[in-house]
């Protein structure tokens, strides 16, 4: 019982200071107004009757549905209402995106302690997307796995984005190669997955750019669609725009061999 009075104060204690402004940074003020946002249309659920008392208030924002998650185990919920707050994740991840907030959350912290700007923008898929950082200690990052699993999940499937697994980052970088005509290749994947392919032909070059995503090892790219504007750039310049469709190469050892028909091999010189 103390134990539960002890972690009561702590979230009020917590919830109290991230919703006071005063002497707050710009960033500071930022990430706590997203942390304590309430969605539009978050209906309090009247539904389901959950069976701890302490569940009875509304877990309405980030902030508050995180440390009540994160506590879970220490509050001894029933498996009733610990799948409720998994509903709940998943159901205020909805609602922000229909309010237009874009946002995927990652952990930061341990050893290296965390940063003093905790929100930060990163663009995906050409996608404007706030990064909102979890800050954890050495010992209880477990606290925020799955409230980071379930509201990213959402997320990126309600953008439409491929959520990045294992193998994303090691795609990141630069490669160059030649095809079977001794013509240079050159391939640039971004870490907002976003891609540019240039073959040189010397007086010229063929050209493309759109969006990449993987499979495990395997690299899929697929051009953008072309507007007018581009159509008449692409006229008067010497460039000559090629269409990727879900070209396929492998990844392995730092080198990119198609798939498609074999015939392209690029080789990462710069991470």
């Amino acid at each position: 019982m103390r134990k539960t009075v002890f972690i009561l104060n702590l979230i009020f204690s917590t919830l109290i200071f991230a919703q006071n402004p005063e002497s707050s940074t710009l960033y500071e003020k930022e990430y706590y107004n997203l942390l304590n946002y309430i969605p539009e249309n978050l209906k309090t659920d009247s539904i389901h009757q959950l069976e701890s008392p302490i569940l009875k208030g509304s877990l309405n924002t980030i902030g508050n549905l995180k440390l009540y998650n994160g506590f879970r185990e220490d509050f001894k919920l029933s498996e009733n209402d610990k799948k409720w707050l998994e509903n709940r994740i998943d159901q205020i991840a909805t609602e922000l995106f229909i309010d237009g907030k874009r946002i995927l959350i990652s952990a930061v912290g341990g050893y290296s302690g965390c940063p003093d700007k905790m929100i930060d923008t990163l663009r995906l898929n050409n996608i404007e997307i706030t990064n909102l950082k979890f800050c954890h200690t050495c010992t209880d990052s477990y606290r925020d796995e799955n409230f980071i699993r379930i509201f990213n999940d959402r997320m990126y499937s309600l953008m439409k984005i491929e959520p990045p697994n294992r193998k994303t980052k090691s795609f990141y970088g630069e490669y160059k190669g030649r095809n079977k005509y001794k013509l240079e290749m050159k391939l640039v994947l971004s870490n907002d997955r976003t891609f540019k392919f240039w073959l040189n032909r010397g007086h010229s070059s063929d050209f493309t750019e759109g969006l990449w995503k993987n499979k495990n090892d395997t690299l899929i790219l697929n051009s953008r669609t072309l507007n007018k504007t581009d159509d008449i750039s692409f006229v008067l310049s010497s460039a000559k725009w090629i269409e990727f469709d879900d070209l396929e190469f492998r990844l392995k050892k730092g080198k990119l061999t198609e798939l498609n028909n074999g015939k392209w091999k690029l080789k990462k010189t710069i991470e």
